[in-house]
């Protein structure tokens, strides 16, 4: 089943409908010189798929005050379009950071300003552009989140969820050329060992399937009501079942609440569900699931209460956690945490820092295997 596709092309949705024009076009005629060094990394940031080829189609160093950024374009071809075609990736060679997502120039508007004027004007216009295309509300604030600067300039749009708001990292370049919305790693740094390090020291990953002996650790962004979420957990519980202690299985929610009206409300219940007993999660996520095609958003909690006492947790806990600041707060650092990581689809795994979009029967249990032995995928 299709992985939903919600940042990279929503947001490019956003920059057409703006007026920018997207800095990813048709690969020129002369194919540049392939960095191998730079397509090793690429294949590690990536999602892993079998048998994915890439290739450098653009190649360009822009010069700023700030120093030096290059623009490359990557294209891969894999056996699922979902995951075949062309990404966009700006290295910051000042700051250190690769940067990708949606990438564009920025309107005729903010050309020539100074930096002080663009701020402005972004200020204004991003939050117009996110309302007018994608009926999200959003904010622009110039804090980095600890991003470094050098040849783009960092800064974060934080978005409404309806429950609280939640961050994500939106970068310019310095001589006030293009805008990229997406998600940056250190280029210095294996993207594989960068994730697993960031996901095993965050607090927000609600550990359900936890063994202290575990070889495998499996990170699962998803929503309740994500139909991919449903048809592609089978894949996941199979390979626990399998593996047993040798997996340690978590998840963070990532509600996508401008099409799924109920999902975060269930995550608000999921984290109050496992903040009193981490186990309690996978059972409590396969009856959501069974509730999918009838559900509302009113039947929630209530569906919810109900599971809490049928499986004798403290009901008067989850009440005053449920859709309270813990658990809302909880949910929307979620939410910055995907965005941090660069995440685009539902469901969407780690599997030992490893991006897995599209599991399959066929090759994702071998893989975990491979990992579990120490290999390679």
């Amino acid at each position: 089943m299709r992985a939903r596709r919600i940042w990279v092309g929503t947001v490019m949705l956003v920059l057409g409908a703006a007026g920018i024009a997207a800095a990813a076009g048709t690969a020129p005629a002369d194919v540049p010189q392939q960095d191998y060094k730079f397509l090793h990394w690429v294949e590690r940031a990536l999602p892993w798929y079998p048998d994915s080829n890439f290739t450098i189609v653009k190649d360009q160093r822009f010069q700023t005050p700030s120093g030096s950024y290059r623009v490359l374009e990557v294209k891969r071809d894999c056996s699922t379009r979902y995951l075949a075609g062309t990404t966009s990736w700006v290295i910051d060679e000042v700051a250190g950071m690769a940067w990708t997502g949606a990438l564009g120039d920025l309107p005729p508007q903010g050309a020539g300003l100074g930096p002080a004027a663009i701020k402005k004007f972004l200020e204004s216009f991003l939050p117009q552009a996110m309302e007018r295309s994608m009926r999200m509300r959003t904010s622009v604030s110039w804090d980095t989140g600890g991003i470094p600067s050098g040849a783009l300039i960092p800064f974060t749009l934080k978005v409404q969820s309806g429950y609280g708001q939640f961050d994500k990292p939106v970068a310019m370049t310095a001589d006030g050329k293009m805008l990229l919305l997406g998600n940056c790693l250190p280029y210095s740094e294996d993207p594989v060992a960068h994730r697993k390090k960031e996901l095993e020291k965050s607090s927000l990953v609600m550990w359900d399937h936890p063994s202290g002996k575990a070889k495998v650790d499996i990170v699962e962004f998803s929503d309740f009501e994500c139909p991919a979420c449903k048809a592609k957990w089978p894949v996941i519980r199979d390979t626990l079942k399998k593996y047993g202690a040798e997996i340690r299985h978590g998840m963070s929610n990532f509600p996508l609440t401008n099409i799924h009206p109920w999902s975060f409300r269930a995550a608000s219940a999921a984290w109050c569900v496992a903040s009193q007993d981490p186990l309690m999660l996978l059972p409590l996520k396969e009856h959501f699931y069974s509730l999918q095609g009838q559900m509302t958003v009113s039947q929630v909690g209530s569906t919810a209460e109900t599971f809490v006492t049928d499986h004798d947790l403290d009901g008067m806990a989850f009440s005053s956690c449920f859709l309270a600041k813990p658990s809302l707060n909880a949910v929307n650092h979620q939410l910055t945490l995907a965005q941090d990581l660069g995440i685009n689809a539902t469901p969407t795994y780690f599997v030992n820092g490893w991006e897995i979009q599209l599991p399959e029967e066929s090759w994702f249990e071998p893989l975990v295997g491979r990992l579990a032995a120490g290999q390679e995928p």
